[in-house]
C-alpha cells in the first residue's frame, strides 16, 4: 500500500548524510517490503471470490445462500444442511488454469517466462449424516451433521515481464539508485572495516546491504559527510533492462464441522465451525542488465573502470498457519417455492508463521550474497482478523423444473484488524488500523444462478457474479503491488443423476482487475519520483473445471 510503510518509517536526520539529508523519501514497490506482512497481504488472504465447494454451486456462481441440500451449504449458509433427508458423501476434484498479461505505461513491457499454468486440487470433500428425522411437521423434523473440507482461496499464479528504459528516461533507472536513497536516509553506512552486515537496523534494509555487498553502491564523502552513490558503478550512458518474475504457490483450505436443522419445513437453522489452513509460498525475481552506448561513462565523461553489467535479485516469502471462524445461517420458506436466506460469517482469526530471505548476485560477485532467514515463529507470529461477511439470498423453485437464485454479499474490508506483530517490526497495530480504515471499504458482491431440468435426471446450470472495489481511494493510488479491485465470474455446468449417485460438472471463468504498480520507487515529500521503475499493469484470468461425484445412502 502507498502509506503504511511510510507513516512509521524511522527517519533519522543525520548531519553526515550529505545530499540525502536535503529531503525525505518514501520507498516501496513490488520487490520491496517483504520483511514483514503488509496490509496488501492480509487483504489478499481475506478474499474468497466466488467459492469453490461443489460443482453444482460453482456452476451457479455460488448463489446458494437460500438454497440447500448441497454440501456447499457448509461454507455458504449452513442452514441449508437442514434440508437433507438422507446421508451423503461427496468429493470434488478440480483443475485450475491461470494466465496473466502485463503492460507498462511506456508501452515497452513484454511478457517473460511462465505467464500461464495449471494445477490439480480438491475443491471439497465431505460427509453429511442425517442423525434425526421426524414426520411431525409442527416441530423439529431433521437434524443433520456434516464433516469435511472446502477450498477457500486459490493462491497459485505466475507471471513475468521485461522492459527497457533508456539512459535519458529519468527516473526510470536502477533499483540501486533507490537503495542509495534508502540507506542514506536510514543513516546506515559501512563500519570501519568497510563491511555492511545484516544486523544493521532491521530486515527492511537487507536489499540495500545486498546491493552494497554486490558492489553496486559506494560510499563517498564531501564537506557534509558521507553519502551513498552509484556513480562509480553504473554509467550515465547505460540503458537498463528490467526483468521481473513473480511465482506464488499455495491455498487456503477449511476443515468444517457443521449442523443444520429443519423446523416444520418452514424454518432452517445451521452453524459451521471452520478451521482454516494457510499455505502461501512466494518467490520474487528481479534482474537488471546495464547496456552501454559505447564505453561506460560517469557524469564527467570519464570512462568507468569495472562498470556494472548485470544484477539478479531473489526474494522468498513462506507463510503458513491456521485460522478459525463461525458461520451462522437461517433459511425461511414463506410459501411455495420461495426461499429467503441469511448468513453471517464471523471474522477469521489467523495466526501465521512467516519466513523471509533474499540473495543478490552481480557481475562483481557472480556467486551472490545471501541474507539470513528472518523467522517469525512461535509466539512471535503475525495475527490478524479478516472481514466480517453478511450474505442475503432469495430463490424461487418451479416444481422440479427450474430454480432461479440471487445472492448479495457485503464484506467489511475496513474492519481487518492486526492482533499481534512480531518483536522488532517497525509498524504498530494502530498504523495498520489507520491503513484499513482510510484505504479500504466494504465491498459488494452480486451472484445470480439458474438451474433448468429438461429431464428429471438432467440439470443445466449457469451463473454470473461480480464483486466491486474494496479500495476506498482512487485505484491509481495503490501502486505498491497489483491489488485486485474487481472480480467477474461467468459459470456453467451440467448435472446427471443415476439412482442414488449424481455426477456434476462445472466451469468457472474469472476476470481479475488489478491496480497498476511500480517494481520499486523512491518518492520525495512532494510526490515526485526520484528514482523508480516504469508503471506496470498485470491482468489475470482463471478458469476452473470441477467434477463432483455424490453418493446418497
Amino acid at each position: 500500500m502507498r502509506i503504511i510503510r511510510n507513516i512509521t518509517l524511522i527517519i533519522a536526520a543525520v548531519a553526515t548524510m550529505g545530499v540525502a539529508s536535503a529531503q525525505q523519501f518514501r520507498f516501496g514497490g513490488l520487490v520491496m517490503d517483504h520483511d514483514g506482512m503488509m496490509p496488501a497481504d492480509m487483504y489478499k488472504l481475506s478474499q474468497v471470490g466466488f467459492g469453490f465447494g461443489s460443482a453444482r454451486s460453482m456452476a451457479m456462481a455460488g448463489a446458494f445462500t437460500s438454497l440447500g441440500g448441497d454440501y456447499a451449504s457448509v461454507g455458504i449458509n449452513p442452514a441449508g444442511l437442514g434440508m437433507y433427508r438422507h446421508n451423503e458423501f461427496t468429493m470434488t476434484p478440480m483443475m485450475t488454469f491461470h494466465s496473466a498479461d502485463t503492460t507498462s505505461a511506456m508501452e515497452g513491457a513484454q511478457n517473460y517466462g511462465e505467464n500461464s499454468g495449471s494445477r490439480f486440487s480438491i475443491a471439497n470433500m465431505g460427509l453429511v449424516l442425517n442423525t434425526f428425522e421426524s414426520s411431525d411437521e409442527r416441530g423439529l423434523m431433521t437434524f443433520n451433521i456434516a464433516f469435511g473440507y472446502n477450498r477457500i482461496a486459490d493462491l497459485n499464479y505466475h507471471y513475468g515481464f521485461s522492459s527497457l528504459s533508456g539512459p535519458s528516461e529519468y527516473p526510470y533507472r536502477s533499483i540501486a539508485d533507490m537503495y542509495s536513497r534508502q540507506l542514506g536516509q536510514g543513516g546506515l553506512f559501512p563500519g570501519n572495516n568497510g563491511s555492511l552486515g545484516y544486523d544493521y537496523g532491521d530486515a527492511y534494509y537487507w536489499g540495500g546491504a545486498l546491493a552494497y555487498n554486490g558492489y553496486l553502491l559506494d560510499v563517498e564523502s564531501d564537506d557534509l559527510g558521507e553519502y551513498w552513490t552509484t556513480a562509480n558503478r553504473i554509467g550515465v550512458n547505460a540503458s537498463v533492462g528490467h526483468t521481473t518474475e513473480v511465482e506464488s504457490r499455495g491455498s487456503v483450505g477449511e476443515f468444517d464441522v457443521a449442523f443444520g436443522m429443519n423446523y416444520a419445513n418452514k424454518l432452517y437453522f445451521g452453524m459451521t465451525l471452520g478451521v482454516q489452513m494457510v499455505d502461501w509460498r512466494r518467490r520474487y525475481y528481479y534482474s537488471e542488465d546495464y547496456l552501454y552506448q559505447g564505453l561506460p561513462l560517469d557524469a564527467d565523461g570519464r570512462v568507468l573502470d569495472g562498470a556494472a553489467e548485470w544484477m539478479d535479485y531473489y526474494q522468498g516469502v513462506n507463510m503458513s498457519g491456521v485460522g478459525m471462524n463461525l458461520k451462522l445461517g437461517v433459511i425461511y420458506r414463506p410459501f411455495g417455492g420461495l426461499r429467503l436466506g441469511w448468513a453471517l460469517h464471523t471474522p477469521t482469526y489467523y495466526a501465521l508463521d512467516r519466513e523471509y530471505a533474499a540473495s543478490m548476485a552481480t557481475n562483481f560477485n557472480a556467486y551472490g550474497d545471501q541474507t539470513p532467514v528472518l523467522e517469525d515463529h512461535g509466539p512471535n507470529t503475525w495475527d490478524f482478523v479478516s472481514p466480517t461477511r453478511m450474505l442475503f439470498g432469495a430463490s424461487y423453485t418451479v416444481g422440479r423444473f427450474a430454480i432461479l437464485s440471487v445472492d448479495y454479499e457485503r464484506d467489511w474490508y475496513n474492519g481487518i484488524r492486526v492482533k499481534n506483530i512480531p518483536d522488532g517490526f517497525d509498524i504498530r497495530e494502530s498504523d495498520y488500523r489507520y491503513e484499513f480504515k482510510h484505504n479500504y471499504k466494504g465491498s459488494n458482491t452480486l451472484r445470480v444462478g439458474a438451474e433448468l431440468r429438461p429431464l428429471p435426471a438432467v440439470a443445466l446450470r449457469a451463473g454470473y457474479g461480480v464483486t466491486d472495489s474494496m479500495l476506498s481511494q482512487p485505484v491509481e493510488s495503490y501502486y505498491n503491488s497489483p491489488m485486485p479491485y474487481k472480480l467477474e465470474c461467468y459459470s456453467a455446468g451440467l448435472g446427471i443423476a443415476i439412482g442414488s449417485t449424481s455426477v456434476d460438472v462445472a466451469y468457472q471463468h474469472l476476470d481479475q482487475h488489478n491496480s497498476s504498480y511500480y517494481i520499486f520507487y523512491a518518492m520525495d515529500e512532494n510526490g515526485v519520483m526520484d528514482s523508480a521503475s516504469d508503471l506496470y499493469t498485470t491482468t489475470e484470468k482463471r478458469d476452473y473445471v470441477s467434477l463432483s461425484v455424490t453418493f446418497r445412502f
